[in-house]
């Protein structure tokens, strides 16, 4: 029997073989993937879910970020899926989708508390995917860019504590919009145990799939809105806030 006979027949045995390298089923069934940076890919597209954590705490941010992408999968209706965690996401929505979306939030009484914690990403970023959100011109006061500098700075270690529970969020959202389903004993089967992160070896074990799962979602999902967003992201980010030089003697 041949090597590659051998693993098959064994642990890789429900792996698919692509080229001279097997891959697990769950990536295969996404499809092809891309290369994701988490600061340049990721945190543009996640920071919507981390102003919503700070306004509301976590679990009423984790309800209102989901609220927001049940309130889009359900304009879309037939449409192919989208993994509404991203930013990105919404800029395929069209006009009408966009009303929906908006009906659907009043109807529930989130849209106040959604727009309360996104105000200064749609004020700053006006080309933001989530603009839609918001009616008329929203003035930039001087305190918007120093608290959501604080909340982007929080994200930048992938590992940390706020960056990882907006990563949960967005996996929460694959969950219950059913773009993610998971069998009995793996890692994210015990999801709801993140809340304890990083107080528990069960936390960690979990937090670690979730960052798998995120990095894994975005690479499947990654395309022209994305990379339109990314750009916008941080050449807006360097007309709000050049980068200055400090002359060193």
């Amino acid at each position: 029997m041949s090597k590659s006979k051998k693993a098959r027949s064994g642990v890789l045995g429900d792996h698919k073989k692509v080229g001279k390298k097997f891959v697990p089923p769950f990536i295969a069934t996404l499809g092809p993937l891309q290369e994701v940076r988490w600061v340049n890919d990721l945190v543009p597209e996640l920071t919507w879910i981390a102003l919503l954590h700070e306004e509301h705490g976590l679990q009423a941010g984790a309800y209102l970020a989901r609220q927001l992408a049940l309130a889009a999968v359900g304009a879309r209706q037939a449409k192919p899926k989208k993994w509404f965690a991203v930013a990105s996401a919404y800029a395929e929505l069209d006009a009408a989708e966009r009303g929906a979306v908006l009906a659907t939030l009043e109807a529930s009484n989130a849209l106040a508390e959604i727009r309360a914690a996104l105000r200064p990403l749609a004020a700053m970023y006006t080309d933001c995917p989530m603009r839609f959100l918001f009616e008329g011109e929203l003035p930039i006061d001087e305190s918007m860019l120093p608290s959501f500098k604080v909340v982007l700075e929080s994200l930048f270690d992938r590992w940390n504590i706020p960056a990882t529970l907006v990563q949960a969020t967005a996996v929460y959202i694959a969950f219950t919009t059913d773009m993610l389903k998971v069998m009995k004993g793996l890692a994210l089967a015990n999801f709801p145990a993140i809340e304890q992160f990083p107080n528990t070896e069960e936390s960690k074990c979990v937090a670690g799939a979730i960052r798998s799962t995120v990095s894994m979602f975005e690479g499947q999902f990654k395309g022209a809105a994305a990379d339109a967003w990314i750009s916008y992201f941080w050449s807006r980010g360097l007309e709000l806030e050049p980068c200055t030089s400090q002359d060193t003697e």
